[in-house]
């Protein structure tokens, strides 16, 4: 009984809120529709005033255009008549008047009102009106010549005591501004034409009577418009525009009623819609009033329908739970596997380029000092060896690099030409030993890239064209697409089945080599060309059929302009060979590597002074006589400090910046960083005794000074 009394209350409540809502929308919508319709009433007279009066302009300008050239061509015979009097009418005058005949009818007046000259013209004045008005300047009435109407230009002429002679008049047909007039006067509502500044009308379409009543004073050039306009007792919109060079006016009239149909065709609509408006509210009324009355059996079934769902959700989210941590595991197992994998490559390139340095150094010193051919030839075994290990320690390096991102490619303009001859020239004679026939076609284009880092992708390409092509040739030829530059390498070798174009841009992927032979590359290759594609945001493509060859081809962007032809090439430093002694501090804990590196720069005949680790350095260096010239340091180090810190210590321990010199086995990204953003030069490990020299020549040549203290001393 309770509960009964109960849903009667809020079935009760519920109605009374919705017939106070329908109540509530009806009067805001009556009022906002009376505000909208009000200020829809303002503006579509603001638009009809706004069209008359650009209306008005664009008649007066045609006016003006019409009544220039008769203008001119009247003050032309008025001044002939002025100079020589009528008498100079026949010789003088007479070429002029005809000339101006083109605009209209010319005539000429005595001062007794008598035709000279032309046809008769009839002002709505009469004669007398005009010798009235202003003496000097062009005055506009209206007249008739030959039962039409027309605009009478009139020039007053004076004698040279300064008395009236006579009148010029020329006299313009209306019907030459009608092609206007007629699109805005309608000849029943609208009204358009010129007038006089008084307010008569010279030419015109439509209203009541001759004119359109007093003028507003209007400076020439000025517009005017009104929304509350009466002629002949109707109301109008009228625009305004005073002529520039002509006491006339440029008027658009439109009536109140015609301008304001719009409005009122949309307050009609409005009404009707307001009606439909009212009877869908009170319908959709009734039918919330209906919808009550179910909504109490509604309600318990979705309260069902809730409790049922909300148990198949918390089932759903508990198998949900358990697969995510699921994947969560996964995943994480996932990047430990590829964090050892990056730590075992790490560790392994540098702990195998350690004993390749040291190895490389006394290979170096064996060889100076072998002479016997028999020993000679082992040890050049011995450095082929060396070599094949270290292309696969470089080749490791550079992907590693690659994947680092420190490698920052310096993008400009690059002649491509250049590219091509350089890399032309290095595998000219690769190809020749395989008799193959290396053509490359030449290209003038400019393009925006790094040119060491297409050089290398290039050469790359070509190396593999060369080595997987048993007979033929390769070609290398560029071809436009839009606003870039496709430069293919064309190969005439086995091809490559379309299941393995995909994967033979991946790591250590070589097709017909199961057995490995790093003779024939170490599969890195490719996989470089596309990092270093990705680094420059350039598209790496390949095309091959079995059979009968492939061609590799690199998207390129064409340079903004073409038409520079001259390119900066760099000039290769040369070595400095006579360097004088310099005094070399070595900072390194492998005792093998030490006494390679100070046996082969001793030999360079440079003083040389050792230590273990960093903080051995720095008492190194606080013993020596003087600052070292340059610092040749591993990256890893025991202690607290790495090489490139060390280095860094030591110029703040010295005062002065020192050279340094980076040797480092380490090709992990964070490592890499590291170094790179000390600022030292970076060699990786095993460096060849040319390429140490050639660092060593080009920090300079210049020898720190002795310390204060000891010179002093001395």
């Amino acid at each position: 009984m309770i509960r009964l009394s109960v849903n009667a209350l809020l079935n009760f409540h519920s109605k009374a809120i919705l017939a106070a809502i329908v109540l509530v929308m009806t009067l805001l919508g009556g009022v906002a529709w009376g505000g909208l319709s009000l200020v829809d009433y303002v503006s579509t007279l603001d638009r009809a005033e706004r069209g008359t009066r650009q209306a008005a302009a664009f008649l007066e300008g045609h006016a003006d255009a019409v009544l220039d050239g008769g203008s001119a061509a009247l003050a032309r015979v008025a001044d002939r008549l002025e100079e020589g009097g009528f008498a100079s009418l026949a010789d003088r005058a007479l070429g002029e008047a005809l000339a101006a005949s083109r605009f209209g009818a010319l005539s000429i007046m005595d001062a007794g009102g008598r035709t000279v000259f032309g046809p008769s013209i009839h002002p709505d004045g009469g004669t007398a009106s005009l010798f009235q008005g202003a003496v000097r300047g062009v005055e506009l009435l209206h007249g008739q010549v030959d039962g039409l109407d027309a605009i009478l230009m009139v020039r007053r002429i004076l004698g040279r005591e300064g008395a009236l002679e006579g009148v010029v008049l020329l006299a313009l047909p209306s019907s030459s501004l009608h092609t206007v007039l007629d699109v805005f006067g309608d000849g029943r509502h609208s009204v358009a034409g010129l007038f006089r500044l008084d307010g008569t009308r010279l030419a015109g379409v439509g209203g009541a009577g001759a004119g359109i009543g007093p003028l507003p004073a209007l400076e020439p050039g000025a517009e005017s418009g009104d929304g509350d306009w009466s002629i002949g007792g109707e109301g109008v919109v009228i625009g305004l525009k005073r002529m520039r060079d002509f006491p006339a006016i440029a008027a658009v009239a439109l009536p109140r009623s015609v301008a304001l149909e719009p409005w009122s065709s949309r307050l009609q609509h409005g009404f009707m819609m307001v009606g439909v408006s009212v009877v869908a509210l009170f319908g959709l009324a009734a039918l919330g009033w209906a919808s009550l009355r179910r909504e109490a059996a509604a309600r318990d079934a979705l309260r069902d329908a809730n409790a049922r769902l909300e148990q198949r959700v918390e089932e759903r989210t508990a198998d949900l739970r358990s697969l995510n941590q699921k994947l969560v595991r996964a995943l994480a197992e996932k990047e430990r596997a590829n964090q050892a994998k990056a730590r075992f490559l790490s560790a392994a390139n540098h702990d195998l380029r350690q004993p390749f340095q040291a190895l490389r150094l006394f290979h170096h010193l064996l060889m100076e000092r072998l002479k016997e051919p028999r020993e000679r030839s082992i040890a050049e075994k011995m450095g082929e060896a060396l070599d094949s290990g270290e292309k696969l320690l470089h080749a490791l390096l550079e992907v590693a690099t690659l994947d680092a991102g420190v490698v920052r490619p310096n993008i400009a303009d690059v002649s491509v030409a250049t590219v091509l001859d350089g890399v032309a020239a290095e595998f000219r004679g690769l190809a020749a030993d395989k008799h193959l026939d290396l053509r490359v076609r030449g290209c003038a284009a400019m393009v925006r890239t790094d040119a060491t880092l297409l050089t290398r992708m290039l050469c790359d390409l070509l190396r593999n064209a060369i080595a997987y092509t048993p007979a033929g040739g390769v070609v290398v030829g560029c071809r436009r697409r839009g606003q870039w530059l496709r430069i293919e390498v064309w190969d005439t070798g086995p091809g490559i089945a379309a299941e393995h174009l995909d994967a033979i841009f991946e790591d250590f992927v070589q097709l017909g080599n199961p057995e490995r032979d790093r003779r024939r590359g170490l599969g890195l290759g490719l996989p470089k060309v596309r990092r270093k594609a990705a680094l420059l945001g350039h598209a790496v493509e390949v095309r091959s059929r079995p059979g009968q060859g492939s061609v590799f081809s690199i998207m390129v962007p064409l340079a903004a302009s073409e038409s520079r032809t001259d390119t900066v090439t760099p000039t290769p430093v040369g070595r400095a060979e006579g360097l004088s002694t310099r005094l070399i501090l070595i900072v390194e804990d492998d005792p093998v590597q030490s006494a390679g590196m100070q046996l082969l720069l001793e030999s360079w005949g440079h003083d040389v002074l050792v230590a273990a680790d960093g903080p051995a350095a720095l008492a190194t260096l606080r013993a020596a006589p003087r600052c070292p010239d340059v610092i040749l340091s591993d990256f890893r180090l025991p202690g607290p400090l790495t090489g490139a810190e060390t280095v860094t210590r030591a110029a703040e321990q010295e005062g002065r910046p020192i050279p340094g010199i980076i040797l480092t086995g380490d090709t992990a990204p964070e490592r890499i960083r590291e170094a790179v953003a000390a600022g030292c030069r970076l060699l990786h490990k095993p460096v060849t005794p040319d390429v140490l020299r050639d660092a060593l020549n080009a920090l300079g040549t210049e020898r720190q000074p002795l310390r204060q203290s000891q010179s002093s001393a001395a």
